[in-house]
């Protein structure tokens, strides 16, 4: 398969998130995925990264690496995480935490 045949199997996977107090969202093996921030401001810690990045409403940031990235709320804000894919992790992850209880 080559690189045209694979971009028009792949979908765009994009999710509205609403942060948890104290409950930072792991992303494992994140590279190429983007998260906006679409409201206050989020805290990005990615593994091996020298810096940590803090969004504010309207910005975003492609995580670089696989790894652990941690993605936490300052305040009260919500996320959107965008990501190029053909099925897998994303996914399941955006169920998980449509339908995770809240604390």
């Amino acid at each position: 398969m080559n690189n045209a045949e694979s971009a028009m199997n792949s979908y765009r996977v994009s999710e509205e998130i609403g942060l948890q107090p104290d409950c930072p969202i792991r992303l494992n093996d994140a590279a190429g995925t983007r998260v906006r921030c679409l409201r206050g401001t989020v805290w990005i810690t990615v593994a091996s990264e020298p810096d940590d990045v803090f969004l504010g409403s309207g910005q975003s940031y492609l995580i670089p690496r696989n790894g652990l990235s941690l993605v936490e709320r300052i305040g009260n804000s919500s996320i959107q995480l965008e990501r190029l894919q053909r099925g897998g992790w994303f996914s399941g992850l955006i169920r998980r935490l449509k339908f995770r209880p809240t604390r």
